[in-house]
């Protein structure tokens, strides 16, 4: 059975493992979901799920290719002000300059140096996803 990739018209995403899209739709809609703005089968998806002290299943970490896909087709905007932040704040002396970080939870924490303007520009970003595909 496939996996398909939901994204919400909230910009949310469900993804569901069914027969079809008919199939897929029905799941995301018992989540109650904003309505569905786009489908898609996709043919590799990777997560990790932490088990917190409360008793709550938190998804902790998409792998390198699973969060790439998600921003190509799903979130492009996003991808774009991440990518352009990354490239202008540049690597930490401790990351591999082997080893392509955009990606890297490790790197994330760099995230802590972006200035405002960084910040505000990824704010923008999500908002504008939010909106993308709402109507």
């Amino acid at each position: 059975m496939p996996l398909y990739i939901l994204r919400l018209r909230d910009g949310n995403c469900v993804i569901a493992h069914a027969q079809n899209e008919d199939q897929a739709r029905q799941s995301a809609c018992r989540l109650g979901g904003s309505g569905v703005a786009t489908i898609r089968k996709v043919e590799s998806f990777v997560a990790q799920f932490s088990l917190g002290n409360d008793g709550e299943l938190k998804t902790a970490l998409l792998d390198g290719p699973t969060l790439s896909d998600l921003h190509q087709h799903e979130y492009p905007m996003l991808a774009s002000a991440i990518a352009h932040a990354y490239e202008e704040f540049g690597a930490s002396e401790t990351d591999s300059r082997a080893a392509h970080v955009l990606y890297d939870q490790g790197a994330r924490s760099h995230a802590k140096g972006w200035d405002g303007r960084d910040k505000a520009m990824i704010e923008y970003a999500v908002q504008q996803e939010r909106l993308r595909l709402a109507n």
